[in-house]
């Protein structure tokens, strides 16, 4: 597809005929369609960039919602000015809780609304004009007469803890009726082929740090509704309906491989695929991307740590067929080293921990070698065997890389996922100095070689280590939470962090937050520690990284500021040149504090 780099929103059509899409045109998004034999024709200019795309089941519709602007409060009026005086930008005014997101800046004042396009003809069909507003995420109903869509349109909207609901807009009158009514987001609607029934993701909310997403199955006539996969003790994604509307596929992940299930209307679970991975290059975390075929055929992203993601497709025997072969050319002759998986037990409880240990590529264990503990960040999030552009380079320049999934992990069920619950970080340090052992016991890793580093809650874990311990010779936060007050309350996520992982808000329990804040524990480190952020990071803001930095100077503690410009929390999601200047910084303060090897042992 010509220029790529301005198309995006693909979706085939139900009888995967067409493709529709979006493309950047002259004025403005325009919608697409294509079909197999590459027959491409421009449909309509959509009025504003669309937050979400759906076919209607006969092919003859598209639905699309936009965000539109709302004034929002005026600055207050000013004395006319002098002639040929130029003014300052007039003040920005703000009443909302919710008003920037990491990753978009700025969110206007506005309401997302619901458009339909008649592909024959490109009319345009306005669907929805309250101001409670709809969002991205929705599907035709079987009839063609309805969306269904999951938005929370409580009038707090931004103030309050999520919580989506189901509702059905009615094509005809414009009518909005609520489907479900918990506490707790309902997502991901998706209607049956054969009419009967609507699939969903959510859970109830019990102000837990985690909760098991599940599939949830209601019936279109009567509303019964029931879960699928509540025995599962996993969380799951992407719900996707068999074409005989007897089964839903699922995605699913399970101690750090991801996994597609296919779910019968009993519950019964099967897994189909294995393997999966995303599409990014950074940091080994869990993913990737399916899709389902009329014939039950799974296409999928598949990978491993040393094969970034192509694309493969189950067989008629259930075997995996290779589709793609996108990187050969790039990676003939390197050296990536696979995951080898290890677990320990953790000095805090004796609780298994899992995770994996990449080596470099003329590793030799009768040598001595500095090793990376790397950690993940989220904290609710989970690590895999899966490719790590970051962690190869790191294991390419000669050290043992070791990573991890300790305590308040996904992909090992709710109560490992909760074993930090308002405790976070905590125990997470045995976990991982527990791994620091492990590996010390084999006997290839110099004790005085030993680093640390990781991301978000990765560098928040990396600044708590080096508060409690000086047994590395040097560390890395990146885009840490230093001190939780002030991230609670300058994060683009207020209404969220304070609910649910703590008990109370910071001034009802302030000793709680300074407690478990590195910040609090700056006065022992004596360990060189390098800090990086995002210049635009609001999820982790920049003044976490900034106050730590500052009171390592001011105690005298070896420390360097990296600033990434313009980068949001993903410091390398979106520049492959980010990525290289993020590992080659930390690559090069290891260096500078390397005290090279020890006596007893050779290293290269």
């Amino acid at each position: 597809m010509e220029d790529a780099t301005a198309t995006g929103m693909p979706r085939w059509s139900p009888d995967s005929h067409y493709l529709a899409y979006t493309r950047a045109g002259d004025s403005g998004v325009d919608l697409h369609v294509r079909d197999r034999q590459g027959v491409d024709r421009r449909v309509t200019e959509l009025p504003g960039a669309p937050g979400g795309l759906a076919w209607s089941r006969d092919g003859r519709y598209l639905a699309y919602s936009v965000f539109r602007t709302q004034p929002g409060p005026a600055a207050a009026a000013l004395p006319v000015a002098p002639e040929g005086a130029e003014r300052a930008p007039a003040a920005a005014i703000e009443n909302r809780l919710l008003f920037r997101l990491d990753g978009a800046g700025p969110i206007p004042p506005g309401t997302q609304y619901f458009y339909r396009v008649e592909l024959e003809t490109g009319d345009i069909t306005a669907l929805s004009q309250d101001a409670l507003g709809g969002s991205g995420d929705f599907a035709f109903s079987h009839d063609g007469e309805a969306l269904i869509f999951s938005a929370d349109r409580r009038q707090q909207l931004g103030e309050l803890p999520p919580d989506n609901e189901l509702h059905r807009l009615d094509i005809t009158t414009g009518a909005v009726t609520q489907l479900t009514d918990r506490r707790g987001p309902d997502t991901s609607p998706r209607p049956s082929p054969d009419g009967r029934w609507i699939a969903y993701l959510g859970f109830d909310d019990e102000q837990m740090g985690y909760h098991n997403t599940e599939l949830y199955l209601r019936a279109t006539e009567t509303g019964e509704t029931r879960s699928l996969t509540a025995s599962l003790d996993r969380s799951v994604g992407d719900p996707q309906w068999a074409s005989d509307s007897r089964s839903i596929y699922v995605q699913f992940d399970d101690r750090g491989t991801t996994r597609v299930a296919q779910v019968s209307l009993d519950g019964e679970l099967t897994i189909v695929a294995d393997g999966l991975i995303g599409a990014t290059f950074g940091r080994p975390y869990t993913g990737g991307d399916y899709s389902v075929s009329q014939s039950g055929a799974v296409a999928f992203t598949l990978g491993s740590p040393q094969m970034p993601a192509e694309l493969a497709v189950t067989g008629t025997g259930g075997e995996t067929v290779r589709l793609t072969d996108l990187n050969s050319d790039v990676l003939a002759g390197v050296d990536l080293s696979p995951a080898e998986a290890i677990s320990w037990a953790s000095p805090a409880d004796g609780r298994e921990i899992h995770g994996w240990v990449l080596y470099p590529p003329d590793f030799d264990p009768e040598q001595t070698w500095p090793m990376i503990l790397e950690i993940h960040g989220g904290p609710f999030t989970a690590y895999g065997p899966t490719f790590s552009a970051e962690l190869q380079l790191m294991a390419a320049a000669g050290y043992v890389v070791v990573y991890t999934n300790p305590r308040g992990s996904t992909s090992y069920g709710y109560d490992f996922a909760n074993l930090i619950h308002h405790a976070y970080p905590g125990e997470d340090y045995d976990d991982l100095m527990g791994a620091v052992d492990h590996m010390l016991e084999r006997g290839f890793i110099d004790p005085d070689r030993l680093f640390v580093t990781g991301g978000s809650g990765g560098g928040l874990l990396t600044a708590w280590i080096v508060g409690n311990t000086d047994r590395f010779a040097a560390a890395a936060s990146v885009k840490p939470v230093i001190n939780w007050s002030s991230f609670v309350l300058y994060s683009d996520l207020p209404q969220f962090f304070y609910r649910y992982w703590f008990a109370s808000a910071p001034w009802e329990d302030p000793d709680e937050y300074w407690r478990r804040s590195p910040l609090s524990l700056v006065g022992n480190v004596t360990t060189p520690t390098l800090m990086m952020v995002g210049g635009a990071d609001i999820r982790t803001p920049r003044a976490e990284t900034e106050q730590y930095y500052s009171a390592l100077h001011l105690n005298g503690v070896p420390t360097r500021l990296v600033i990434i410009p313009e980068s949001f929390h993903g410091i390398s999601n979106s520049r492959p040149s980010r990525l290289l200047t993020k590992v080659a910084e930390i690559l090069r303060w290891f260096e500078e504090y390397d005290p090279g090897p020890s006596e007893n042992g050779e290293s290269e």
